[in-house]
């Protein structure tokens, strides 16, 4: 079969692999048919990512990503898999695994949320990492009490996936964006609370919201300089989780005198959260993002269509929209 390979540090080539043809215990023969080009794909293209941070893959294929129809179910695996359209993010367990940029994968089931038999496999190429990380979020912020929460990349796949859970447990949130036809994005989805950053009153009716809403724990996908004007204004107690840094290299700041507050700043993985490492737990979540994956919150930011032949006109691919590049199998 056709397969993208890593042949070296930040190098990939189309080439031809063996297809998988027995199928593990525990595990599903998938047909692939879009697969979504995120940063974590660049990432383990680089060669620069810690070891164990992604699973590895037969014959080097690369990509962790991506949507496509089960065609054989392993001894073990749930016999509702059969025949379903799936997405799946290649990351949240260990198994006998081939990527996803090929034109079939072998991966574990609790890699995989079924979708519904219409979805388009697009709107998913890229979405389980995105909708997996604010789903594991969502229930530590339940789990250690927060009353509301701050969402930085509002408007970022991560970003919306978050606002649906939010807006499902009936947690109060406070979206931030980059512009105003994002805000008008959010506010198609439901989104009540949004702060466009950079404006004269950006601070003021940042503290005003987040001390109404309650809002003590932020998701945080940004970082720098934004994050360093969040920290004064947030309410005493408040703990940021952050996941993600679109700000770039930019440092964080604050003053000292924060830290009376009690405010806690964190790093945040969905790999070290019992909803993945727990594989009980992880089913269950795969299981309840099933039921509402077909929801706008949790769509895929699909840009323009390649082909595995066009693997680096797609790797080169960026979008004002901030759309990604999507590998199509016909």
């Amino acid at each position: 079969m056709k397969a993208i390979t890593m042949t070296g540090k930040g190098q990939v080539a189309l080439t031809e692999v063996p297809k998988p043809e027995q199928v593990s215990a525990g595990h599903l023969l998938i047909k692939m048919s879009a697969m979504g080009i995120n940063p974590g794909d660049k990432f383990l293209i680089s060669g620069n990512a810690p070891a164990g941070m992604f699973t590895q893959s037969r014959y080097d294929i690369a990509g962790v990503s991506g949507a496509g129809q089960v065609t054989a179910i392993g001894e073990g695996v749930p016999e509702k898999y059969l025949g379903k359209l799936v997405t799946v993010y290649r990351s949240l367990s260990d198994g006998n695994i081939s990527g996803t940029w090929s034109e079939y994968a072998h991966l574990p089931y609790l890699q995989c949320a079924i979708l519904p038999d219409d979805a388009d496999p697009a709107d998913h190429a890229g979405s389980l990492v995105n909708i997996i990380t604010a789903y594991a979020a969502m229930q530590q912020f339940l789990k250690v009490g927060h009353q509301g929460v701050i969402i930085t990349a509002g408007n970022s796949d991560t970003g919306k996936a978050m606002l649906g859970f939010a807006l499902e447990a009936k947690l109060p949130v406070l979206s931030i964006v980059r512009n105003e036809s994002s805000k008008a994005e959010l506010e198609k989805l439901g989104a009540k609370h949004i702060l466009v950053q950079g404006t004269e009153q950006f601070a003021q009716e940042l503290m005003t919201i987040a001390t109404a809403l309650k809002t003590t724990a932020v998701f945080d996908g940004v970082g720098g300089e934004l994050l360093s004007q969040l920290i004064p204004v947030l309410p005493a107690g408040a703990t940021v989780y952050a996941y993600g840094f679109l700000g770039g290299p930019a440092p964080v700041s604050f003053h000292t005198g924060m830290l009376t507050k009690g405010i806690t700043i964190k790093g945040f993985s969905n790999f070290k959260t019992a909803t993945v490492q727990d594989p009980q737990q992880l089913a269950q979540a795969l299981e309840a993002i099933s039921q509402v994956i077909h929801l706008s919150f949790f769509k895929f930011n699909a840009g323009k269509q390649f082909s595995l032949e066009e693997i680096e006109a797609a790797l080169s691919y960026t979008a004002a929209d901030g759309s990604k590049a999507v590998l199509v199998i016909g």
